[in-house]
């Protein structure tokens, strides 16, 4: 049997003093330790176990060339692909029982570059000096811990030695309690979002009652992102994605549109039998009032808290239906877009601000001509919150998961 270790990645020609000391307090705890070196300015402070020339040959690239030509970006770059592929190799040998980090803005971007690489439940620790900012790009879609350092990880001080420490048992804590994802019943991915059906939560019993479990998904643009990137990981049986308003707010990059190009194609790539609704297509989401364009002002609003929706056109809708159309195309597997004539939001309901049922039937009359015939679209006479149609979509998908066994 393979003994799993806790690895940590660093750039060891700045940073190897506090490599050093978390080696020695996560060893103080009874695991092994490898170390990876990332860096690429000097020599080492402290031995690394998997060192800087050999990272940078699985990268691609010569380590002397590289620091002969002085290319910052071009080295960081080198070292990250050499970093991801060296942890690949660790993981498909069974020996990874963790992942412990530490940097400034070049270290945090290759350290959570080599998390992001590895799958959900592999404990992922990142200790970084730019924790306190925007940290979306770093983190992505995946399960990892940012710690801010609070002051420069340069040496060992009181206050870096408390960081460290706290860093060291974290990730031994969490290495000790990992387990994988298992499941006793096949799994059914759901998507919700504020403002938006609450069908996913009217959903969950009829799964269940049907011997499913229902994994939830915040349709909030990495919510979005993250159920694409399970579904291609071989998670779920099938797909209720009640939520589509992230294609609303792509359109102008609101609240949720940092979706990237792959919302609704994996589960037809795929061939899992997935069920569509237009839940929140009947807005685009802003932070606030300030961040609606121009254009835009004018239109019906609502204001849900400092965030405010705007109501979507038939023009907006018209580039929604070619969108959903051109990604459903040449499914592997059943597809169904189930539409609720009643309204797709809570604020696009009779007596609501965003209610307007002469732009959600030209949505539908729209998608109707686009559709691939593979595809299949009903019409319910009722309201997307309605437990009628949550009871149609379950039905539905368990039909086609049925018909595929």
């Amino acid at each position: 049997m393979t003994l799993k270790k806790i690895l940590l990645v660093g750039t060891l020609d700045s940073k190897g003093r506090e490599v050093a000391y978390l080696r020695q307090r996560v060893e103080e705890r009874g695991w092994g330790v490898i170390t990876l070196d990332v860096g690429t300015l000097g020599d080492p402070m402290c031995p690394p176990d998997i060192p800087q020339e050999e990272v940078a040959t699985a990268g691609g690239g010569d380590l002397s060339q590289m620091k002969s030509k002085g290319d910052r970006s071009y080295s960081v770059g080198i070292m990250t692909q050499g970093a991801i592929k060296k942890v690949a190799e660790l993981y498909s040998r069974g020996e990874l029982a963790g992942v412990l980090a530490i940097g400034g803005g070049t270290g945090t971007a290759i350290g959570t570059a080599v998390m992001r690489s590895l799958p959900l439940g592999i404990p992922k620790v990142m200790v970084s000096t730019v924790a306190s900012r925007d940290v979306s790009p770093y983190v992505g879609t995946r399960d990892i811990t940012m710690i801010h350092a609070v002051v420069d990880l340069v040496g060992l001080n009181p206050i870096t030695r408390v960081t460290l420490d706290n860093a060291a048992g974290a990730i031994v804590g969490m290495a000790a309690g990992a387990t994988v994802v298992t499941a006793s019943r096949p799994l059914i991915a759901a998507t919700s979002f504020g403002i938006s059906p609450i069908s996913a939560e009217l959903a969950r019993p009829l799964l269940e009652k049907k011997g499913y479990e229902m994994v939830t998904f915040h349709a909030n643009g990495m919510g979005g992102r993250a159920l694409e990137e399970l579904i291609d990981q071989g998670l779920f049986a099938g797909v209720l994605d009640f939520v589509t308003h992230e294609l609303a707010d792509q359109l102008y990059q609101g609240y949720c549109g940092d979706i990237g190009n792959d919302r609704l194609v994996t589960a037809a790539r795929k061939g899992v039998p997935i069920i569509i609704a237009p839940g929140g297509l009947d807005c685009i989401v802003f932070n606030s009032i300030d961040d609606v364009p121009d254009k835009l002002k004018g239109r019906k609003l609502h204001h849900h808290d400092i965030r405010v929706a705007v109501r979507t056109s038939e023009e907006e809708l018209e580039q929604i239906a070619m969108t959903m159309a051109q990604r459903l195309a040449n499914s592997r597997g059943p597809v169904g877009v189930l539409i609720p004539l009643g309204g797709w939001s809570e604020v696009d309901k009779a007596g609501a601000d965003l209610f307007d049922p002469t732009v959600g039937q030209f949505f539908v009359d729209t998608l109707k001509k686009l559709l691939t015939r593979e595809v299949s679209l009903r019409e319910v006479e009722c309201h997307i919150s309605d437990p009628k149609f949550a009871h149609l979509a379950v039905e539905w998908l368990d039909e086609m998961i049925c018909s595929r066994r």
